[in-house]
């Protein structure tokens, strides 16, 4: 599987949890851990993705709520 289809499924994986667990970097790097050790079948062959590179696809996509 080639690294823009691991992406995007790993993309999908992370829009179907609710907004509430997509609040925090460090929610990212939780599910980073989850999908490497539950999810082997997202990344496949693609040995050069790893738990940082997960996390960099996912920082953008965080829904942190405004403080004040």
């Amino acid at each position: 599987m080639a690294q823009l289809d691991v992406r995007a499924c790993v993309l999908e994986e992370w829009f179907r949890l609710p907004e509430s667990r997509r609040r925090h970097p460090t929610d990212a790097v939780a599910f980073a851990f989850r999908i490497l050790r539950e999810r082997p079948d997202l990344i496949g062959t693609a040995r050069d993705i790893s738990h940082e590179s997960i996390v960099k696809w996912l920082l953008p996509h965080i829904h942190a709520t405004g403080a004040g």
